[in-house]
């Protein structure tokens, strides 16, 4: 039961954090000795998608990451069909990918890598095609608003519906640069703004066309309270999640979408066959507190009969199969 992939361990020394995050290459029979191509920035290219239910996964592909950028990429590819298994009808046919990696425009080659919205073994290729850099800024910050800008204002979303909305979810361990360069968005992405661009207002802008989220790594030591209150200030706390095995990350994405589309229940079943109890508690552990559109929390710790969302007195435990909803608050709320 031990789920598709592979497991890796992972290192934070600095002579391993260069290399390592370049090696998931071997399971795609790639040299990373030297750069033979980098996909380009998206300057003037604007994405266009038809799809119901449009879905983006942005990775930090920066030296502090570790090894997960391989862990990740490695995974993705099964993302596809997962989520189809839990697609209504309706949008098994309308369900795309775009991918994106991410660096620090200040000082990274490759740091706005997007690919096209896509379906199938189209997605393997785009997988293949971004370039895990392992720079960075060794600040605790990378240029994740201006991959939040590349899709807010350069994403056109045709069929895109109220429900389930479309999904951004961003995975990675830093925090943001509070302006959007203005260089950076003339130089990679070809608008010309007057003056440098609010980042907030961007996310705002993007948290409007996609329902948004992060999956953080731990970044550690003194950083990780400021990075985790600026991101949870953003987007919203309940949009905020702390993996404590990024090797669970394709599971807690499949997750969200599963949720997002009220097929929670057979997404529980299918994971708790596929997976350890350790693996499926990781996973649950992540997901405490999500709040789907559906207007469902799921949870998976529940204290003294209280609404985890307003705190108000509950009736009766939720459980999975029989949710409880808040009389105060509205929310429904299922037991995971």
């Amino acid at each position: 039961m031990g789920g598709y992939g592979s497991d890796y361990d992972y290192s934070t020394t600095d002579t391993v954090v260069k290399r390592s995050v370049k090696s998931y290459n071997i399971d795609q029979g790639r040299e990373y000795t030297e750069v033979k191509s980098i996909l380009p920035p998206p300057k003037g290219k604007v994405l266009v998608t038809k799809a119901k239910l449009p879905l983006v996964v942005a990775v930090d592909v920066t030296g502090s990451m570790r090894e997960f950028p391989k862990i990740i990429f490695e995974k993705l590819c099964i993302l596809y069909n997962e989520v189809l298994f839990f697609l209504p009808e309706d949008l098994k046919n309308s369900f795309e990918i775009s991918f994106a990696a991410l660096g620090d425009a200040y000082c990274d080659q490759a740091p706005l890598q997007v690919t096209n919205f896509a379906t199938g073994p189209e997605l393997d290729l785009n997988i293949q095609s971004l370039y895990p850099e392992g720079g960075g800024g060794g600040h605790a910050r990378e240029t994740y608003e201006l991959v939040a800008y590349y899709y807010a204002m350069k994403c056109e979303l045709l069929n895109a519906q109220d429900q389930p909305r479309p999904i951004f979810i961003f995975v990675g361990d830093e925090g943001f640069y509070s302006k959007v360069s203005r260089d950076h968005i003339m130089n990679l992405i070809g608008d010309k703004p007057r003056t440098d661009v609010d980042s907030k207002e961007v996310f705002d802008v993007l948290m409007k066309k996609f329902s948004t989220y992060i999956l953080r790594v731990k970044y550690g030591g003194t950083y990780e309270e400021v990075i985790q209150k600026q991101w949870e200030e953003t987007l919203g706390k309940e949009r905020v999640f702390v993996m404590e095995d990024p090797r669970r990350v394709v599971d807690t994405i499949i997750g969200i979408v599963a949720a997002q589309v009220d097929k929670f229940d057979e997404f529980k079943e299918r994971i708790e066959i596929r997976q350890t109890p350790n693996q499926v508690e990781q996973v649950y552990t992540t997901l405490n507190g999500f709040e789907s559109e559906n207007q469902k929390k799921y949870v998976y710790q529940i204290a003294a009969l209280e609404c985890p969302k307003c705190g108000a007195k509950l009736k009766s435990v939720p459980d999975f199969g029989r949710p409880v909803k808040c009389e105060m608050c509205a929310y429904i709320i299922v037991r995971i």
